[in-house]
């Protein structure tokens, strides 16, 4: 079985590899890095149970209620 981890792992196709963290820093914006980091940790979090896709989107549109008022 899997773990969470190794999971993230082999979302990578075979045959094929990630830029470095480094590379990746370097090419993305301000806005893209905000916004892969945001990615990433919500990618981790769901996958190790701490909440789940539906309690995120809950919580994101509570957030986008509110800043409609």
């Amino acid at each position: 079985m899997a773990t969470a981890s190794q999971r993230s792992y082999s979302a990578v196709p075979e045959g094929k590899s990630l830029i470095s963290f480094e590379e990746a820093m370097n090419e993305l914006s301000r806005d893209e890095r905000f916004k892969a980091t945001v990615y990433a940790m919500n990618t981790l979090l769901v996958e190790k149970g701490i909440y789940s896709p539906e309690e995120f989107e809950f919580h994101f549109r509570q957030w986008a209620q509110k800043l409609k008022k």
